[in-house]
């Protein structure tokens, strides 16, 4: 445990140490720092309930604190508390929030959440003598681009109009319970969410190509329209060509925002999509699942263009609309 937080420690000092004058928020380098200390041996597969997990969850708090955004507790700071049980064994796990306030006397009151899991599986079986599932790609990749967006969008002159809510959800690996935890203590009304934009899997970028990403749930919602709208001006593109089945729709945590349960009848809420950037989903709890093994340079782009989409969608009416039909289609086949 000791070189867990000496390196936490070390790693800390030279990010709070580095003037915003001289490293852009968002960049390779920043995003391999953290990808690196999220994925090390030391971390053990950041398994929930772990002293590792705890360890990730200050690490995230920090820069969280040093991008700017608010606790969202006087009391825990940026920890949201919950227990949950496992084996019949009850475990305790945090979620890591922090906040911007829109910068629209009207439009603050309105939220956009952004969020990405750092939970993952620990230890395992060992595969020719590895038995540290490290979790780069799942999800430590999704968490860096969360904490980078949080430092490029913190540093902007001016803050985007709605107001966002960075969410690091613990709980995702053994069945989404942190965001489940959150949507059932919300603390924010969650009548005034107008999106959730989940990040998971930025960091394997072969199988779809430079500068794309796959929208989960797109065959369901207008919400790709929009996207388009604003990707004619980029060079970034949301491809609609899935190799897997669009199932994986409901396989994070935007999962725990989209889908409510009426008796029987499972329909469509909040807004609420993952955006990943890989279709290759061989590399899923695999202990090949290594930091070296990411693309730190697309990972780079994909903040730089996901902090001027998340000021496009904070001005725009976001009215985004579901598909219920389409929906019940789909999932009457499975």
């Amino acid at each position: 445990m000791k070189n867990i937080f000496l390196i936490s420690i070390l790693l800390l000092s030279g990010l709070t140490g580095v003037r915003a004058q001289d490293t852009l928020p968002g960049t390779a380098a920043n995003l391999k720092t953290w990808c690196y200390f999220l994925a090390s041996d030391d971390m053990k597969g950041r398994k929930n309930g772990s002293l590792e997990m705890k360890a990730a969850a200050e690490y995230i708090a920090s820069v969280f604190q040093e991008a700017g955004l608010k606790p969202f507790s006087t009391e825990t700071g940026y920890f949201q508390e919950y227990t949950t049980t496992r084996n019949n064994a009850e475990i305790a796990e945090r979620n890591v929030i922090g906040m911007l306030e829109g910068s629209d006397s009207l439009l603050k009151n309105e939220w956009i959440i952004l969020s990405a899991h750092f939970d993952h599986i620990g230890i395992r079986q060992p595969v020719n003598g590895d038995s540290i599932y490290n979790g780069a790609d799942d999800n430590a990749s999704g968490t860096a681009t969360l904490m980078a967006l949080a430092k490029t969008i913190g540093a902007m002159p001016v803050m985007p109009k709605r107001s966002i809510l960075f969410a690091a959800f613990s709980g995702e690996e053994m069945g989404m319970r942190g965001s489940r935890w959150f949507v059932a203590h919300p603390l924010i009304p969650l009548d005034q969410v107008k999106l959730n934009l989940n990040f998971e899997m930025e960091g394997e970028s072969a199988t779809l190509g430079k500068n794309k990403y796959l929208l989960t749930g797109d065959i369901f919602t207008d919400f790709d329209d929009l996207l388009d709208s604003y990707n004619k001006n980029t060079n970034w593109e949301c491809v609609d060509v899935y190799q897997t089945t669009p199932k994986v729709f409901q396989a994070s945590d935007n999962a725990a925002f989209a889908v409510i349960h009426e008796g029987e009848k499972t329909i469509l809420n909040i807004p609420a999509f993952t955006l990943v950037t890989t279709d290759n989903l061989q590399v899923i709890h695999k202990v090949t699942d290594e930091a070296q093994n990411m693309d730190y340079e697309n990972m780079a782009s994909l903040v730089a263009y996901a902090a001027g989409l998340i000021q496009f969608l904070a001005a725009d009416p976001l009215a985004i609309h579901w598909d219920q039909e389409a929906f019940d289609k789909f999932y009457m086949k499975l």
